[in-house]
């Protein structure tokens, strides 16, 4: 058996209750930094949640945002108005008092979305195909007034007159005539070469013989 001075035990008692002091320091500390972390995310769930609340709150104060369109033609009420943003181009017609007699809707999308700063006309029955007919009764006038004149109006011609051109197939002058139309009248001679596969080479062999007049 061993035997302990009285020294020797007073120094164990000491050791042991620096050991359990030691233990519920550790313990005391750990459920503090658990505490803080639990803080801090409380924290941050409080301010995501106060955020969400603001904007559901602006959003209710702005509303649904809203179109200004112009409804004109052959309606009862022409004029400028304001719609909801996911109205249709049917919304705005009834808007503007509905649509006269002998209006022609079949060339109109009535489900067509609107968009801002749009304009709606409602053509009458016949209108369309009238107007059609002159710009293309314009437009051969034209043509013929540029071959007399010994040269080829480019923002007039018809296919065949562009294929006259030296160099020009039916490729060359189909890009030409969907040039124009997307993009409206050649300013000059020189804004053909903008068309896909007319470079410096072939307008100088067209050059003398085309006209934007």
């Amino acid at each position: 058996m061993f035997s302990f001075s009285k020294r020797e035990k007073i120094m164990i008692v000491i050791i042991a209750l620096l050991v359990v002091l030691n233990i519920l320091q550790y313990f005391k500390n750990s459920g503090s930094k658990d505490d803080g972390h639990q803080l801090i995310l409380e924290t941050q769930n409080e301010q995501v949640q106060l955020q969400e609340n603001e904007n559901t709150q602006q959003d209710q104060i702005a509303g649904p945002q809203n179109y200004v369109v112009y409804v004109c033609g052959n309606v009862k009420n022409p004029g400028v108005y304001e719609l909801p943003s996911n109205s249709r181009v049917n919304d705005a017609i009834e808007k503007a008092g509905g649509v006269l007699p002998n209006s022609d809707l079949n060339v109109i999308n009535l489900a067509e979305k609107l968009q801002d700063g749009q304009k709606i006309y409602i053509p009458k029955i016949g209108e369309m195909q009238n107007q059609t007919m002159l710009a293309s009764q314009t437009e051969q006038i034209s043509g013929n007034l540029s071959v007399k004149s010994g040269k080829i109006n480019i923002n007039t011609a018809s296919k065949e007159e562009l294929k006259t051109l030296d160099r020009i197939g039916d490729k060359l002058a189909e890009r030409i005539i969907e040039y124009r139309q997307k993009h409206g009248p050649f300013k000059s001679i020189e804004e053909i070469k903008n068309v896909n596969g007319i470079g410096d080479k072939i307008f100088e062999a067209i050059k003398d013989s085309i006209t934007v007049q």
